[in-house]
């Protein structure tokens, strides 16, 4: 994710695996609208219902980036050995209190940071910068974001090569009516309608809807003659049956250009592309921590300013400035 810095704002632009093409009825069935207003309707009660603790277990990893000013060439990286690791507590709300603003709360007890560069890697701003999609995992996942809108906004059929353990859980492939790119999928426990796992791929007009800022976007074209020419996004969810979250996978390509002003007053452009993957394991523990070691993990958007005196910039300081190590990496 990159950051730009204002005086009181910063600007940030999150950095993706193409799903597995499955070949699907096109037919809708009946009963699916059903299943899954049932499953929006009762998803407060099927899911985490207490405030409970987890050991988390969180990666991001540069994936690789491409920089080139006018026809020259500048940077080209198939694979970076720039990557993070953090593991701690991390708190989780109940679905119900989520929905009434509840948050995630963490405890960072071991960061790594790996780099060919650790004087940069160690400065407070890119380190925020690593935790950055730690919160789009968890606030953006389709299990928690699936709602009304959603389901009218998209078509659905059933997969019929999917199998589970469990005879009750099909898999529900859906498209958008609205998207050329806007597709995935739900592992859906027809009895219970509890989804176990979601996967959404999202285009550049997708993500820019559901994931940016109108407001924040325009801003960037106008002052920072910054325009977005593709971005996609992946994310994937994992619940266990008991409904407590377990595994997460955020996947982001972009590519961007940039126009600047040269000294010989003539119009020069810069391209850059870039993609990004993080992972979150959680597990159940019986270990806690107080209330002030905690520290408060706010959604927020793709792309937003972020005032210098909101809570959301406080976040950033915090989790900046969290110890960490530093292993250079040639």
């Amino acid at each position: 994710m990159a950051q730009t810095e204002g005086a009181d704002s910063s600007f940030q632009i999150a950095h993706v695996r193409t799903m597995q093409e499955v070949l699907v009825r096109a037919d809708e069935p009946t009963w699916i609208r059903a299943k899954l207003k049932r499953f929006i309707k009762e998803r407060a009660k099927n899911y985490q219902t207490e405030p409970r603790f987890g050991e988390y277990s969180f990666r991001y990893r540069d994936m690789g980036s491409d920089l080139q000013r006018g026809d020259k060439r500048l940077v080209t990286d198939s694979v970076t050995s720039n990557r993070f690791e953090s593991q701690g507590l991390l708190l989780v709300p109940s679905m119900a209190q989520m929905r009434a603003d509840s948050l995630f709360r963490i405890v960072p007890e071991q960061n790594i940071v790996y780099g060919a560069d650790t004087a940069l890697a160690s400065k407070p701003d890119s380190v925020y910068l690593h935790w950055t999609h730690f919160n789009d995992m968890l606030y953006d996942n389709l299990i928690q974001t699936f709602d009304s809108r959603f389901l009218r906004q998209h078509r659905f059929a059933v997969n019929e090569q999917f199998e589970h353990r469990n005879r009750n859980v099909v898999q529900l492939i859906f498209w958008s009516k609205r998207y050329d790119l806007d597709r995935g999928y739900l592992n859906l426990d027809t009895a219970r309608c509890v989804a176990l796992e979601a996967e959404r791929h999202s285009g550049l007009e997708c993500v820019k809807a559901e994931y940016g800022n109108s407001f924040a976007l325009g801003l960037l074209h106008l002052f920072l003659k910054t325009e977005l020419k593709d971005w996609t996004v992946n994310l994937r969810a994992a619940y266990d049956e008991e409904g407590q979250p377990r595994e997460f996978r955020y996947q982001s390509s972009r590519h961007f250009t940039t126009w600047s002003d040269t000294k010989k007053k003539r119009r020069e452009w810069i391209d850059s592309k870039s993609s990004v993957e993080t992972t979150l394991m959680i597990r159940p523990t019986a270990r806690t921590a107080s209330s002030d070691a905690l520290i408060d993990i706010y959604p927020t958007k793709h792309v937003e300013i972020v005032n210098s005196k909101s809570r959301k910039y406080k976040m950033q300081q915090r989790l900046g400035a969290v110890p960490r190590a530093y292993r250079l990496v040639r």
